[in-house]
């Protein structure tokens, strides 16, 4: 898990959104009712057509995490689907809903909700309406895993609209978030017990079988000195089996590796090359 500063980007993020507002009022003579449709919408201004929706991903948001999923740290760009995660939630039904976010020290400090923001007389922004504010805005992958319109299984669109601690808000989540040799991922800040349905981890499908074990590949990886797209899927997986013949591995555990021997799971796992750089606790 990596720590997001939205702060290293502010001016520039909050440029794109200000930007969006003023063409819209110039425009309507108003603000839209739904401010994150109209911002996901082409509109006319002075440079042609802009979506400021993909502006923002494209300049901003992406290279800010730098290309990797907020949450499973997937390669967006290898897996060609981003999404864009609100941590407060878009729809939320008034701001008494976003105050658990609100209160917390991170940047999400002070964003209005849109009908405080429409309530605001006169309207000055920044702080922008937190359902386009760009501290509020990051991107996750979409958790369909193989690309096949299926459910999805982790994320983003996993999460839906649950409540959710923003931690990769949280100055020192790279401290207290960790991976197990085995692939778990764990957040030891997290006041809900992993066998509850309001933990993150639950919450994100982030320990689902698959991940867990393309992190246990890349894991095995750096400890024996091989390397997927150097070594080969056959070299890796053979040495791994081999290695883990004696160990108390579950028939489950077991019939996931072998699942790798298949090109769409070894492409997945290529797609999480950000844990070459990882190390297990």
């Amino acid at each position: 898990m990596k720590y997001i500063d939205k702060a290293l980007r502010k001016q520039q993020g909050e440029a794109v959104v200000t930007e969006f507002l003023n063409c819209f009022y110039r425009r309507k003579g108003t603000y839209p009712q739904d401010f994150y449709k109209a911002f996901s919408e082409e509109i006319d201004d002075a440079h042609g057509h802009v979506k400021y929706h993909q502006r923002l991903k494209n300049e901003v948001l992406m290279p800010e995490q730098e290309g990797r999923c907020c949450y499973c740290m997937r390669n967006l760009q290898k897996s060609g689907k981003a999404t864009v995660e609100h941590i407060m939630p878009n729809h939320a039904a008034d701001k008494k809903e976003l105050d658990e976010y609100r209160s917390r020290p991170t940047e999400l400090d002070g964003l209005p909700h849109p009908d405080d923001f429409k309530s605001m007389n006169p309207v000055v922004y920044p702080p922008h309406p937190h359902s386009i504010a760009y501290q509020n805005l990051v991107l996750s992958c979409d958790g369909d895993i193989f690309k096949e319109n299926s459910r999805p299984v982790c994320c983003n669109l996993k999460r839906r609209h649950t409540f959710l601690h923003p931690f990769i808000l949280y100055h020192d989540i790279e401290e207290k978030f960790f991976y197990t040799e085995d692939g778990m991922a764990e957040w030891t800040d997290d006041p809900e017990p992993p066998e509850s349905k309001g933990n993150a981890m639950r919450i994100l499908g982030l320990n689902i079988p698959v991940l867990r074990m393309i992190r246990r590949i890349w894991f095995f990886c750096n400890d024996n000195n091989l390397h997927p797209e150097r070594d080969g899927k056959e070299t890796i997986l053979n040495t791994m089996i081999g290695y883990l013949a004696s160990s108390n591995l579950t028939e489950e555990e077991i019939n996931m590796l072998l699942n790798f021997k298949k090109d769409k799971y070894w492409n997945l796992l290529l797609e999480y090359d950000v844990f070459a750089g990882i190390r297990h606790c």
